[in-house]
């Protein structure tokens, strides 16, 4: 803009655009076609209309003209109207945090979703948490800023032989042996100590605090280790019974082994569960079968715990084997233990010494022969907790717990030996007719008592069976007479127990390789198992299922489905080394594992899986399974028929 003869044209303000010139006035005025040729003087464009430049050719005359914005300038002074245009200038970023959210509606939301999906789904993913937020992630800290920086320093120190002479001399020297795990060998300690001070290990052997702590400590160990084990122990994942994949293989699963260096080659006698918490077994070792006189040294009952499968959490020792024991239903903490000198004792769990809490007196009763089994009395006896114990030399004794420190013995009954044919089974297996020539029981002047049982029902009454293969059943209220006896085998019976959903089923199981079910007042039995050329140690039901039977031989497990076939077990299961001898097998209380004993003085927890679910109706299918097993036998069929209803 010439005026005066000055180009007083302004500056552009505004930078050019990317890719265009800059602002030139006159190629503007060369590309301006003019709006109007007439324009009055002295006329000033207003605000409302920017295009003001009508004619350039003809300058606009400006006198008079005073900027009242400007009130320093003179009356006289010109003043001149500058046009300027402004334009936006590109956004100048500071600081920018870019949002991690995609809209669902986005095109790349699928892309986004693939990888998010992604990163949740691979193996090391970390943990992330579904919420709203654009902040870094926290900075890790180095292992320098948790620590310590450890300072090393080398010192030496100059000792002549005087100095280590005097120094050992005043030392007392032990040398203790520790028996080393799996193994048969010793390992020697040589420790050292001030002369006048007090043994440390004796010490914390005396605190009981120390002994519960370290309990406690050894608990959760093992819990590290055994927790799925004892997961499935506890019985917390049932099977689902609606899934495809169901087999009844009737299979076990080994979950852990309780065995100790000390116990090592001591048989497993006995087991008792504890009726008030299924986690604590009492296991006795002992003897079994021809064991050598240099071996019936000692004996030990352990009781172990699931939560610990390691160590014992009680240790008692005693001088001679055990034979049995056995917990009492109404005081759960007390167990009973029979020894091969004929003494039973009775200790209590709970307390942390190894002091009983009562012994038998054989000042008022002496018995010597080996105690094969015994049984708490449950019926009501004025709240007084007593014991049925047999004896090797044919005595029945009971023995009652008082305040002092002995065991009241109570004589019930001596078995003789049965002459002539007793009522039930011969040695053929059939029972006795008036054609057949009568079978004479071999038999010592007293039979050997082997196992005991009380009636679930009728507390007072109690069963015995005796190694002439015959059953005594007797009462408490009546002794020194037994009420009847029956052949039931023609070997010695190693166990009798009673069905849990019926009071007038039961079975046996004995040294003539068989399992027999009975009924009350029937004197054949209704089923007979038999696994072969081998005696059955050991037979028990199953506290889940009415129809399956667990029993032990020197070689394996059975189970048996009294459903299924009877010839044969439903399966057959060798624990250890083919040349060890399970000699002990018990349902545990929940009914879903199995411990099984052995010669070496092993017990194996073992896991049922694969099993049949437990009926609906427990009795009903026992009595089917019962009434398809004697479809062969019409007649007796009918007898079990007319007796009615056999359960509870």
């Amino acid at each position: 803009i010439p005026i005066d003869g000055v180009d007083r044209t302004p500056v552009n303000l505004a930078p050019p655009f990317f890719g265009e010139e800059a602002f030139v006035w006159s190629r503007f005025r060369e590309q301006f076609h003019p709006l109007a040729n007439d324009m009055e003087d002295a006329t000033v464009p207003t605000a409302d209309k920017p295009d003001g430049f009508d004619n350039f050719e003809t300058q606009p005359n400006y006198e008079g003209v005073i900027d009242r914005r400007s009130p320093s300038l003179e009356a006289g002074q010109k003043t001149y109207h500058v046009k300027i245009r402004l334009t936006e200038t590109d956004d100048i970023v500071l600081f920018e945090s870019p949002s991690h959210v995609v809209s669902l509606d986005a095109e790349e939301a699928a892309r986004v979703q693939e990888q998010n999906r992604r990163f949740e789904t691979r193996p090391k993913a970390r943990r992330t948490a579904d919420a709203e937020a654009q902040t870094r992630d926290l900075p890790c800290k180095s292992r320098s800023v948790n620590t310590e920086c450890i300072h090393r320093q080398d010192v030496a120190s100059f000792v002549s032989n005087y100095d280590m002479y005097d120094t050992y001399n005043d030392l007392e020297r032990h040398t203790k042996e520790i028996n080393v795990a799996d193994s048969a060998s010793k390992l020697e300690i040589t420790t050292y100590s001030r002369e006048g001070m007090e043994d440390i290990d004796e010490r914390l052997n005396r605190n009981a605090n120390f002994h519960l702590s370290s309990m406690i400590l050894q608990r959760l160990l093992a819990g590290n280790v055994y927790r799925e084990q004892q997961i499935r122990f506890r019985n917390m994942y049932p099977p689902d019974p609606c899934r495809e994949d169901i087999r009844y293989l009737y299979r076990l699963d080994v979950l852990w082994t309780y065995r100790t260096v000390e116990t090592l080659g001591k048989p497993v006698a006995s087991a008792s569960w504890c009726p008030a918490n299924g986690d604590i077994v009492a296991l006795a070792y002992g003897i079994y079968g021809h064991t050598g006189s240099d071996d019936r040294g000692c004996g030990f009952v352990y009781v172990w715990n699931i939560k610990n499968p390691v160590n014992p959490e009680r240790r008692y020792r005693f001088d001679c084997p055990v034979t049995c024991v056995a917990f009492s239903r109404r005081t759960p903490q007390l167990l009973a233990v029979g020894l091969y000198d004929g003494r039973v004792q009775v200790r209590d769990i709970t307390d942390t010494t190894q002091t009983p809490l009562a012994v038998s007196n054989r000042d008022r009763f002496p018995v010597y022969q080996p105690i094969w089994d015994l049984k708490w009395v449950e019926f009501d006896n004025e709240g007084k907790d007593e014991v049925i114990a047999v004896s090797q030399n044919g005595w029945v004794l009971k023995y009652t717990l008082t305040i002092g420190q002995y065991l009241l013995p109570y004589p019930l009954l001596r078995l003789d030996r049965v002459e002539g044919t007793p009522e039930g089974q011969t040695s053929t297996g059939t029972s006795a007719t008036a054609d057949q020539q009568p079978v004479r029981v071999q038999s010592d002047l007293h039979p050997q008592v082997l196992c005991v049982t009380i009636h679930p029902v009728q507390k007072d009454k109690y069963y015995i069976g005796t190694d002439e293969g015959t059953v005594h059943w007797c009462s408490i209220n009546d002794p020194f007479q037994h009420l009847g006896v029956l052949q039931m085998h023609s070997r010695g019976i190693f166990c009798l127990e009673y069905s849990p959903w019926s009071p007038r089923i039961f079975l046996t199981c004995s040294g003539d390789w068989s399992i027999r079910i009975w009924i009350e007042e029937l004197p054949e039995p209704i089923v007979t198992l038999c696994t072969g050329f081998a005696p059955i140690q050991a037979a028990y039901w199953s506290p889940t299922n009415s129809t399956v039977i667990a029993s032990v031989t020197r070689s394996g497990v059975q189970l048996w489905d009294l459903k299924r076939r009877s010839s044969k077990p439903a399966s057959e299961t060798a624990l250890g080394s083919l040349t060890t001898a399970l000699t002990v097998v018990r349902f545990t209380n929940c009914g879903r594992c199995l411990l099984v004993g052995d010669a070496e003085g092993k017990a194996h927890v073992c896991a049922l899986e694969d099993m049949p679910f437990p009926p609906h109706f427990q009795y009903r299918e026992l009595q089917s399974a019962l009434y398809g097993k004697l479809v062969t036998t019409p007649e007796l069929l009918t007898r079990v028929k007319r007796m009615g209803y056999l359960g509870y």
